[in-house]
């Protein structure tokens, strides 16, 4: 699928690859499954051949990742604190709800500036910058910071390496694999804590 929608990128008009380029920017913030990284990456070595402008696809890119994970910051806003305090949820209480709400008070915005980094995590920052009420203009700053400083990064690889284009994408799944596997680590050392140590100091 992905080598269809390539061909396609590589005989579309400029216009069309931005917008097709913003659009994955876009909604792997709200779907991470789509592979807007790998598509970015592919635009890039466009960029490297001299078909896109290096700049257009830098504020392309950056207004798909921004707009998308201030996306998920208003819903968390508005409706996210309400939801994770009912009734509806049982994976936190209101207790640990407390206790991460006063982390993100206190690293929020550092979490938001380094989100683009964090495979997997970019949604959730999103949503819990919204649901911590942290400031909108901050969040907006810092998630610019950070995604031209991944966004950048990538498009410069990409552009810089040409044909090759494609071991970004293979060191690329490496190192989201490696940060999957310390989230995972850490959601689960906090779920073992929080529902076997706690509940077995209670029951004694």
């Amino acid at each position: 699928m992905l080598d269809t929608l390539f061909n396609f990128i590589e005989q579309a008009p400029a216009w069309l690859v931005f917008l097709t380029v913003f659009l994955a920017s876009y909604i792997e913030n709200i779907f991470p499954p789509i592979p807007g990284d790998t598509i970015l990456i592919f635009g890039a070595y466009l960029v490297g051949r001299g078909d896109l402008s290096f700049s257009m696809a830098m504020v392309t890119t950056l207004l798909g990742s921004v707009l998308g994970f201030m996306t998920l910051y208003v819903v968390g806003f508005k409706y996210g604190r309400g939801f994770m305090y009912s009734k509806q949820q049982t994976w936190f209480s209101a207790n640990s709800l407390e206790r991460v709400e006063k982390l993100f008070d206190k690293w929020g915005y550092g979490v938001v500036l380094i989100n683009r980094f964090l495979a997997g995590l970019r949604s959730v920052v999103g949503l819990f910058s919204g649901i911590g009420r942290l400031n909108i203009w901050k969040v907006v700053l810092f998630s610019t910071i950070s995604s031209i400083m991944w966004n950048g990064t990538l498009i410069w690889l990409g552009s810089s390496i040409g044909e090759n284009w494609e071991q970004i994408g293979i060191y690329l799944k490496r190192y989201n694999l490696v940060v999957t596997i310390i989230i995972v680590s850490v959601i689960a050392g906090f779920l073992i804590h929080r529902y076997v140590i706690v509940k077995d100091n209670l029951a004694d």
